[in-house]
């Protein structure tokens, strides 16, 4: 009895196994294609010389960049945050810190997950009204940066189809968008959860309904003239500081291209983590920064240089900032998964 019990775990287990790999598989994939067509007849000697020739110096003001992109992100989704409770910055600054970590560490962007998990747990709000409000925080990344798309495609020689995935992922947000300020109003979510109601009955529905109230909860922020100039505007704010980051990292390898470039290399990697990958974007992050300044006639060589610096610079400054925030809330990298019941709960600050 107990070798089958055994046996039946070892295979459960062998079970559980697989079904890992396959959901990383495409991601590897992607990203082992990726790094192919990156890699393809690179001159090393040219490689190994940028990164020699670098001023690391500007780097300084790509970390400095990154922290003030990190705070606007802060105060936006706390605004977002706002009809449902009045949150603390700490909370949500290790919300979004650990957020960025499980991102960096685990595919299929869980990120997203854990950091709406958590901050529910620490400030005691309903995690789908939480999870709305980051869809809604994704959904204006995704407009603001469709804009910059726009805005910067008649300077770059890009591949139409990247031109085209681009904007077609920001009309996608857009739509969303709109949406969410549909259900923002009374008679907008009134329609919404009307309709919503008068569906036939089905399994989960009365669970799907309650889910439906927490998501216009969740929206809510967006709802009049004012929150919703200032969210736009932070956004905005948000990407244009995240611009100089990049910038600042094309000064440090003396990449001869105009501000419009790190415009791209802001819009398509951003928007290019939407697409399957390997843990920390690896590869496909890489190949759209190239993508991007070669559009604009920078050299293989220099730019794959830039590409790995900047994303270097990028991840450990944010897995720090995670693996503190972790240390701070007393929680392990994978407490976040825990149910409410057995988790060990964060250490709420105000």
């Amino acid at each position: 009895m107990k070798g089958d019990i055994g046996n039946m775990g070892s295979v459960a287990q062998r079970q559980a196994d697989w079904q890992r790999w396959i959901k990383l598989a495409p991601g590897l994939v992607v990203s082992a294609a990726s790094l192919a067509l990156l890699l393809w007849n690179v001159e090393w000697d040219r490689f190994w010389v940028a990164l020699r020739s670098a001023d690391y110096r500007w780097l300084l003001l790509s970390f400095l960049a990154l922290m003030g992109a990190v705070a606007l992100k802060v105060q936006r989704w706390q605004m977002l945050l706002l009809p449902a409770k009045r949150t603390s910055p700490p909370n949500v600054f290790y919300g979004i810190s650990i957020g960025y970590l499980v991102n960096t560490v685990l595919p299929g962007r869980l990120g997203e997950l854990a950091r709406a998990s958590l901050l529910a747990r620490m400030e005691s709000i309903n995690v789908m009204t939480v999870l709305s409000t980051v869809a809604v925080d994704r959904t204006l990344d995704l407009v603001v940066l469709a804009l910059l798309l726009a805005i910067v495609l008649p300077m770059a020689a890009l591949p139409d189809w990247v031109a085209r995935s681009g904007l077609l992922v920001g009309a996608g947000g857009l739509v969303l968008l709109l949406f969410c300020l549909l259900i923002a109003y009374p008679k907008g979510r009134g329609i919404f959860l009307r309709g919503l109601s008068s569906l036939p009955s089905f399994p989960g529905k009365p669970a799907i309904e309650k889910w439906a109230d927490a998501l216009c909860l969740g929206v809510e922020g967006l709802k009049g003239a004012g929150p919703m100039t200032r969210v736009v505007a932070n956004s905005v704010v948000i990407w244009l500081v995240t611009v100089l980051m990049f910038y600042f990292g094309q000064l440090a390898f003396h990449l001869e291209v105009p501000l419009w470039a790190a415009m791209l290399v802001t819009a398509t990697t951003s928007m290019g983590m939407v697409v399957p990958s390997s843990p920390g974007y690896m590869g496909v992050f890489h190949y759209l920064v190239v993508l991007s300044m070669m559009a604009f006639g920078e050299t293989k060589e220099a730019s794959l240089g830039y590409a790995l610096v900047i994303h270097l610079t990028m991840t450990l400054s944010l897995g720090l900032m995670g693996v503190f925030s972790l240390w701070r809330c007393g929680l392990p990298l994978m407490g976040w998964q825990e149910s409410p019941a057995t988790a060990a709960v964060p250490h709420p600050l105000r």
